[in-house]
């Protein structure tokens, strides 16, 4: 082998192994719940379709603690860090695609601005439209393991502006027809969105090292295959 091929055989090694690294599992400090009783693992994700083995496989768990849920008790509103902007009005100043007018000069609640619902392809300019959806639920979320964080570690969670999969703005309406229901039991109505619905949702369980129904897991795994 000459020289030259010998130094282009380790730069391609080099590069796979970046490569490699780059799409390891993030390292967080969001908190891990509880053990559960008759945890299993999720397995892989088929490799049927090419991104859905981006799917992290979760701990596999029923619900639990379901009765004793209380939003305001458990997670609180939205924050407002600046005395102004609450984490409302923060996520649609960061997302909106044309300048936004607030309601008051003090320009702390946004009036107007432009969006479009991810799961719909709606688009609005009109912010009492839209409601901010959890992309996994606070009373999924709870149901999963975060009945056992502190409550700082829920309002964390709750106003987690950090990662731009967890809190999108949608359709007032769909929200509400949302609710608190997993991948099982609530999709995008367009099925366009399904693959970014499914790797969103999985991210933010992994992330937060919350478990996962067997029939939530088989949805987000069946969601996956549109990617």
């Amino acid at each position: 082998m000459t020289h030259g091929k010998i130094v282009a055989t380790a730069v391609l090694v080099l590069l796979f192994s970046n490569a490699c690294q780059s799409v390891s599992k993030p390292q967080t400090h969001a908190p891990t719940p509880a053990s559960t009783s008759g945890a299993t693992h999720a397995p892989s994700a088929p490799t049927t379709a090419v991104r859905s083995t981006a799917l992290v496989p979760l701990t596999i768990a029923a619900s639990s603690h379901a009765g004793t849920y209380d939003r305001s008790t458990d997670f609180g509103g939205w924050q407002d860090v600046d005395g102004c902007k609450n984490t409302r009005a923060e996520l649609l100043m960061r997302t909106t695609r044309s300048a936004v007018t607030y309601t008051r000069p003090s320009a702390c609640t946004v009036r107007t601005g432009r969006w479009t619902d991810p799961w719909s392809g709606t688009t609005t300019t009109t912010a009492r439209d839209f409601q901010i959806d959890h992309t996994v639920p606070l009373a999924n979320a709870w149901r999963s393991g975060a009945w056992a964080w502190t409550r700082a570690q829920r309002v964390a969670y709750a106003n987690d502006l950090g990662d731009r999969d967890h809190l999108v703005p949608i359709l007032g309406p769909e929200n509400e027809a949302k609710g608190d229901s997993g991948p099982d039991e609530w999709k995008p109505p367009n099925r366009g969105a399904w693959c970014r619905y499914a790797l969103d949702w999985d991210h933010i369980k992994a992330k937060w090292h919350l478990t996962a129904t067997a029939a939530e897991w088989k949805a987000i795994v069946a969601m996956a295959t549109t990617c």
